[in-house]
């Protein structure tokens, strides 16, 4: 896939400069965060505040995401883009402000204003390159998706804990600011730049997706990232408490497995052809075997005492869980007409993030308590059975529909 991207990004300079604006903003996000928790770690917040601001990172992303939707009716996509990029530039002023009065409340709602923003982008920019990109293009904008996420933690939070404690957190917050400016000057480029391939027609400007009215591919592509965070999120959030399996020092340990995950994560979609993503694209059983993987993966984490063997097993889980990723992204781009394919990712989204808010605080909660590899096991294996029982299901009321539909020609 890397040469499609190379390709894509030759061939349509609106798709750079949105990829080059989007990269940039990852980076001030990834640096936003480095920025709250060490300030609230500095102020030795309690274990509540540090939960909240877990969950502040994540939850706001629900209301934004119905906000862009409700743009989308009214605005082109790339001004919705630079809206949320404006809203996350001007959500600077509340750490800013905590730097100077050590307010724990500023910090947690800068997390809420960035994932609020975060929110925003997730229907308009699958909007914006279903309408931009031809169809062989696609895997080229699923690829592009992953390197942004991979961006904020190795680049942005990487960058931002080598400098944080080393230069004042004021300079660290200007390069976060500068971040979003020159990322929304390029956002306005790629405006000025961008050709639609497809535009919606006026008719298919549906304003609910009616689950009954739906394909059955439709509906499996929509549980796809619903099925990944079920198998992924609980063994994500537990990885950290794997750590004390290993020689040296509990944090080093740590974030080191943390750094082998987004190693992982921005290699995976790397790994695929474009033959390949054309062969696995609407294949469950493909599916279901990277997510098997995935845990057998993680388990093999749980019982090994050898640092350099975790690392390199987790490199490979999250290689198999990006593969997944890029593919269910790829399904829903594929399987929805242009008007509808921001609402139905933008849909697909929510409940990977409603699932991604509960099962890891849950989880957590249960390794205080019992041997986290146990936990780890449970979690993960039973959002296994449930993805298996919530895609089958799917699968066998297509087939019934199939079989009406087949009665209802031959009458």
């Amino acid at each position: 896939m890397f040469f499609l991207i190379l390709r894509t990004l030759r061939q349509h300079r609106w798709f750079a400069l949105l990829g080059a604006a989007l990269l940039l903003s990852s980076i001030g996000n990834g640096l936003t965060y480095v920025i709250v928790f060490g300030k609230l770690l500095a102020l030795e917040a309690k274990p509540s505040a540090l939960t909240l601001a877990y969950i502040l990172a994540l939850a706001p992303g629900i209301p934004g995401s119905y906000l862009a939707e409700r743009l989308l009716t009214k605005m082109p996509p790339i001004p919705v883009l630079i809206l949320s990029e404006i809203t996350g530039f001007a959500g600077l002023a509340l750490p800013l402000w905590s730097l100077f009065s050590d307010n724990q409340v500023l910090l947690l709602s800068s997390q809420a204003v960035a994932a609020f923003a975060g929110g925003m982008m997730v229907p308009v920019l699958s909007q914006t390159l279903k309408s931009g990109l031809k169809l062989a293009e696609l895997p080229a904008a699923s690829g592009m998706e992953t390197f942004i996420f991979a961006a904020n933690v190795i680049l942005g939070i990487g960058i931002g804990t080598l400098l944080y404690g080393r230069i004042p957190t004021f300079a660290i917050l200007a390069l976060d600011a500068l971040s979003f400016v020159f990322g929304i000057l390029l956002l306005f480029a790629a405006h000025k730049a961008y050709q639609p391939v497809s535009t919606p027609e006026h008719g298919n400007l549906v304003l609910v997706l009616n689950w009954r009215g739906l394909t059955q591919l439709q509906r499996r592509s929509l549980l796809l990232l619903p099925s990944l965070a079920l198998v992924g999120a609980p063994a994500m959030a537990l990885l950290p408490a794997l750590a004390p399996n290993f020689s040296g020092s509990f944090a080093d340990s740590g974030l080191m497995l943390l750094l082998a995950r987004s190693v992982g994560q921005l290699i995976g979609p790397l790994l695929l052809s474009e033959a390949q993503l054309q062969r696995h694209t609407g294949k469950l059983n493909i599916l279901v075997t990277f997510l098997a993987l995935f845990i057998g993966c993680y388990t093999l984490v749980s019982i090994t005492d050898r640092q350099w063997l975790a690392m390199l097993l987790i490199v490979m889980a999250h290689i198999f869980t990006n593969i997944v990723y890029v593919l269910a992204t790829l399904n829903i781009m594929r399987t929805f007409p242009v008007a509808l394919t921001g609402r139905a990712m933008a849909k697909s989204w929510r409940l990977q993030l409603v699932i991604t808010l509960i099962l890891p605080v849950a989880a957590g909660f249960a390794a205080d308590n019992f041997d986290p590899a146990w936990v780890l096991y449970l979690s993960s294996g039973s959002g296994f059975m449930v993805m298996i029982c919530m895609l089958g299901v799917n699968h066998f009321l297509g087939r019934c529909e199939g079989n009406y539909l087949n009665i209802k020609k031959s009458d």
